[in-house]
């Protein structure tokens, strides 16, 4: 992962990425003011209005292929199973500035996948505006693994979404909505019935792997409340739900910047008396931050001539 310190004569890369890293996991932040007041009284002198104007014009390009290096090595750290879970879904991020709404955007899709036992996410889709995940095959298809299970929630539901799987061979447990039909359904899927007892919900399950037990279809889609456990940390700890740009440009970017964050966690070692789980990672960059000024002026420590 490599950003050219000297690519722009203002605003080069690799501070503009420092600059949105230190906002996403500085939890000390709470605005991007805040950041400049901070960097310009500490020897970086930058200004915000150039970083907005880097936030609507720079491609997102070079974001996505960072991302994309970041999950190859987490790939490599931890090598997939013979079979794997992959609970996929979407979070919304409402957009609340006017200047959205002009261009008739009230919100933002973020549409994602989980490895269970690696921690890595997938290939994202960020989609503005409104769109049912059914919608969105091509892009699910390509997120999981040949070796792994889909696992969706009734977003997912449609006949011609599991058609669209199925075509593609890629295997998947997806919850039913109650006003589908299955009768005439048997012959192309197995669909499971079971019932929460606590809640006195019904699900149904269709599946198109045969090598799995009703009981085992069903355990299988317990799995899926991960993917909600990784929205909740993305906006709790990295401010996914904070979207500070007022342009679709500076949204994408923030959201990968978000997910590269998250990925760093997975891919960092620290001592193992301050714990090994993702919030212990977490914690333990908020310490380290509480003693410089921002990513940027460690960065500087530890590479201080290529920050110019």
């Amino acid at each position: 992962m490599q950003l050219c310190p000297h690519d722009y004569p203002v605003l080069n890369s690799r501070l503009f990425f420092e600059i949105w890293l230190t906002f996403v996991l500085d939890k000390g932040l709470t605005s991007m003011r805040d950041l400049f007041y901070r960097l310009n009284h500490s020897g970086i002198p930058v200004d915000i209005s150039t970083f907005s104007k880097a936030c609507k014009n720079r491609e997102d390009q070079q974001f996505c292929r960072i991302y994309a290096q970041l999950i190859e090595q987490v790939k490599r750290q931890k090598p997939a199973e013979a079979q794997m879970l992959f609970p996929i879904d979407s979070t919304v991020v409402t957009l609340t500035s006017k200047l959205f709404w002009l261009q008739g955007y009230h919100q933002v899709k973020l549409l994602n996948g989980v490895n269970l036992k690696s921690g890595n996410p997938s290939e994202c889709l960020i989609h503005f505006g409104q769109g049912h995940d059914a919608k969105f095959a091509d892009s699910v298809s390509t997120m999981i693994p040949e070796n792994a299970i889909g696992i969706m929630d009734r977003g997912f539901a449609s006949w011609e979404f599991l058609d669209e799987m199925s075509c593609t061979k890629t295997m998947f447990v997806v919850r039913l909505k109650n006003n589908m039909k299955t009768e005439f359904d048997h012959d192309r899927y197995r669909v499971v019935w079971f019932c929460d007892l606590e809640s006195h919900s019904e699900f149904r399950l269709a599946t198109n792997v045969d090598e799995m037990t009703n009981e085992q279809v069903s355990e299988t889609y317990r799995h899926r409340w991960q993917i909600e456990i990784l929205w909740k940390f993305l906006k709790m700890h990295l401010k996914l739900d904070k979207l500070i740009t007022k342009n679709v440009n500076g949204v994408t970017i923030q959201i990968y910047m978000v997910l590269i964050a998250y990925l760093i966690l997975l891919l960092i070692e620290i001592p193992a008396f301050y714990g090994s789980e993702l919030l212990d990672k977490f914690r333990y960059l908020q310490l380290e931050l509480s003693c410089r000024c921002s990513v940027v002026h460690w960065s500087y420590d530890l590479l201080p001539e290529t920050l110019i």
